[in-house]
């Protein structure tokens, strides 16, 4: 009865291992397609593509006559070339521009004649310049119609 009792119990002891092994081989399966597996796609109905946002377009440009202005320096020797290009709103700032070519360039003569060497050396000098030229063009003409205003070449000597 003992020897039985042993096959019975090894039988028993494979069932076990058996059902062991099939159920951690169904948990990983399962682990598997739960933890890695991507969602299936939306039916193609569903699908809308949200539309790009529009670039903003690029107004017109006024390239303006080069500049030659002395520069607010106590010896006066200091001198600044530089070539500026305005970009507008529209054709009918551009336009509005044409006409008033000599207020522009006084506007910007001004300005840049208001600046020390040191100021228009530094990069951010530059900006600020950039800036100063925009806000000045823009009360002159209008609100919104200079939208740029592009150093195309800038000389300090």
């Amino acid at each position: 009865m003992a020897e039985e009792e042993k096959k019975g119990g090894g039988k028993k002891l494979l069932i076990f291992i058996v059902i062991g092994v099939v159920l951690l081989v169904g948990a990983g399966v399962a682990a598997y397609f739960l933890l890695f597996s991507k969602p299936a796609p939306p039916p193609e109905e569903e699908q809308q593509a949200e539309p790009e946002p529009p670039k903003p377009e690029v107004g017109p440009f006024l390239q303006l006559n080069p500049f030659v202005v002395n520069l607010a320096d106590p010896t006066g020797r200091r001198y600044l070339r530089v070539k500026i290009a305005l970009e507008l709103k529209d054709d009918q700032a551009l336009s509005e521009a044409n006409n008033r070519i000599p207020q522009i360039n006084d506007t910007i003569i001004m300005v840049l004649s208001s600046k020390t060497v040191e100021e228009v050396l530094a990069p951010e000098g530059k900006s600020e310049l950039r800036f100063e030229i925009l806000n000045k063009l823009n009360q002159l003409l209008g609100p919104g119609k200079v939208r740029g205003v592009y150093f195309t070449q800038f000389v300090v000597q």
